[in-house]
């Protein structure tokens, strides 16, 4: 009786139970049902998550939770390991046919193994009448995970414009939608939902940048179909950056309908970097963390942790507890000459990757025409070989390299003592190791060669990055923190993060998204300090006899005595010392510290 996902009834059926049966599939069709949750696959795990046609009447400029949960179920369901490429395409397939989507298509891409720059993509769609609202929904998943030889693209920049692989990827995508409408003659009002995670993210981000700017004051009409900034929903998730455009343009009312879901310990939205122009289209949403939300150590990291080990899939991370990083001091001689922190207390692991990346985009590869012209084709070929995509050298574990690297004391110690005029002998020195993660051997010797001779310039200009920041390199190279790394950007992390925002699973208690600012404040010389937090009703920091003490703030002390403390900006404070002086600083997860303020007293009210 169930055809393509819907119910078939006979006429008999309809004879003996007619009412029974006509009032279910009149609920359906104005879009409600008798209850909104289903399960998806992604890879080898089941979740749940809910879905309702009318969730497309709400206002596109916020962030509802109702498309949030089924924006990244739709996300994850595109994530699919199968051997047999021709059935890779199956969790995202089933997901739409739960949800009763109709002309469910993919990309050719979907069912071969995937290439340097290819994109794959499902869309779906279905007729919807609520409320005398009339329009065709398209649903378009792109994939953002399991797309091994596609990393390549994720680090093709370009000299200028957008980020080239992401580019030309929205560029398909962007192709693919309006070859859909074409081809099953869509008409009339539409509305179109597009979801992805990482590079779908980025990808999902720009195709409805695009989309949103094919408009003319604010409605795009043709012929066919007609859509307005408010009918598109783009939902992104751990999104890199690719845009190349100034940050305000980029989150002006055009592009109202596209939400960036961010953890501030990801690496991966951090890339490509600000500081090479590249933003993201719309409105960045980041999830509670230390540095921005006063009330994580008191209820908002529990109910993470509760929902993480609500996913399945959970099992595989078991030990991620949101915050676990290790800070290392690097002593005083190379502390000092650049002012490096020696002591930390509850170290952000987020603060770390900020720093590292600024490094790397001003002083290692210092601009994108440098990292473009000596870096970008070299480092793609390294991906692609690492997929099984170089006919000459055998396809190898990701996972085997990090086991390599973290095998040989020599890289971390090489990192640690470089000096500025090293860069060459570093990279000669990586030499023997690339050979051996490469497994060369009498018949690959000559391409694995090859391929590290075509990556010289990687390994020369990468150490630069730790040249002035040697806490950096040895927080990063320490395995359990790397590990960590990792971690933040797996798929059941952020499910569980937005789970955690999410009504249906934790009620009025549910955590709260941020715009992931902060404050710091820079106390010099001090003999002692408190801060007390007015909503807390309690001391939240000490400073006394050269001994930091908080169970809620993130601090360091620097080789020259200097507390850096970071505030969340939620909170309420009340400051007193002995110090020298006092600077109040905000802090922008893109931008940086970029507003500092001279405090005049001793004590007083941080604001």
């Amino acid at each position: 009786l169930y055809e393509n996902g819907y119910f078939r009834p006979t006429k008999k059926d309809l004879k003996k139970f007619k009412i029974f049966i006509l009032l279910p599939l009149l609920i359906t069709s104005t879009g409600c049902s008798t209850t909104d949750k289903l399960s998806f696959q992604s890879d080898s795990h089941t979740y749940d998550t809910f879905y309702n046609d009318s969730y497309f009447l709400l206002d596109n400029k916020n962030v509802h939770e109702e498309i949030a949960l089924a924006s990244h179920a739709m996300a994850l369901a595109t994530f699919n390991k199968n051997e047999d490429f021709s059935k890779r395409s199956e969790y995202i397939h089933n997901l739409f046919l739960a949800e009763r989507f109709e002309n469910i298509h993919f990309s050719d891409s979907y069912f071969i193994q995937p290439q340097i720059d290819s994109i794959a993509y499902g869309i779906a769609s279905k007729y919807i009448n609520i409320n005398d609202s009339n329009f065709t929904l398209l649903a378009v998943a792109v994939r953002g995970g399991d797309y091994e030889a596609e990393w390549a693209s994720n680090v093709s920049i370009g000299e200028t414009g957008n980020a080239q692989g992401f580019d030309q990827a929205s560029d398909k995508v962007v192709q693919g939608i309006k070859d859909y409408i074409s081809s099953y003659m869509i008409h009339g009002h539409i509305k179109i939902w597009i979801a992805g995670y990482s590079r779908g993210a980025i990808t999902t981000n720009m195709t409805a940048g695009k989309l949103l700017e094919s408009t003319v004051n604010g409605s795009y009409n043709d012929e066919n179909i007609y859509f307005t900034t408010d009918d598109v929903y783009a939902y992104c998730f751990e999104p890199p950056m690719g845009v190349d455009k100034p940050l305000s343009e980029a989150r002006s009312d055009l592009y109202h309908g596209i939400h960036n879901f961010l953890n501030y310990n990801d690496m991966v939205p951090l890339v490509a970097p600000i500081e090479w122009g590249f933003v993201r289209y719309g409105t960045d949403h980041y999830y509670s963390d230390r540095l921005n939300d006063i009330y994580f150590d008191e209820t908002e990291r529990e109910k993470i942790i509760s929902l993480y080990h609500f996913t399945y899939g959970a099992q595989d991370f078991a030990d991620y507890s949101v915050d676990k990083w290790k800070f290392f001091d690097v002593g005083a001689s190379k502390a000092t000459e650049y002012n490096l922190p020696r002591e930390a207390i509850n170290p952000s692991l987020g603060r770390c990757l900020h720093t590292f990346v600024h490094e790397l985009a001003t002083n290692a590869f210092e601009d994108r025409i440098t990292y473009s012209a000596l870096v970008q084709q070299g480092l793609a070929d390294i991906f692609a070989t690492i997929n099984g995509l170089n006919e000459k050298i055998d396809k190898i574990s990701a996972s085997n390299i990090v086991d390599l690297i973290f095998e040989y004391a020599f890289v971390r110690t090489l990192f640690l003592e470089l000096m500025e005029s090293q860069s060459a002998e570093f990279a000669f020195d990586v030499q023997m190791l690339f050979l051996q993660i490469f497994g060369a051997n009498e018949e690959n010797f000559e391409a694995v060669k090859e391929l590290y001779q075509e990556n010289f310039y990687l390994f020369f200009l990468l150490p630069q990055a730790f040249l002035y920041r040697k806490d950096i390199a040895a927080q990063i190279l320490y395995r359990d923190n790397a590990l960590g790394l990792i971690i933040a950007h797996m798929p059941e992390v952020s499910y569980s993060f937005l789970c955690a925002t999410d009504s249906r699973f934790l009620g009025e208690n549910k955590c709260k998204f941020n715009d992931g600012t902060y404050k710091v404040i820079h106390v010099q010389n001090p003999t002692s300090f408190t801060i007390f937090e007015k909503n807390l009703n309690k001391n939240i920091f000490t400073y006394k006899d050269g001994v930091m003490q908080s169970d809620h703030l993130c601090a360091e002390k620097l080789a020259d005595g200097t507390l850096n403390i970071f505030l969340p900006n939620n909170g309420s404070y009340d400051y007193d010392g002995e110090f020298e002086s006092i600077r109040l600083g905000h802090v922008d997860p893109l931008l940086g510290e970029t507003v500092t303020t001279t405090l005049t007293q001793s004590n007083g009210q941080i604001n």
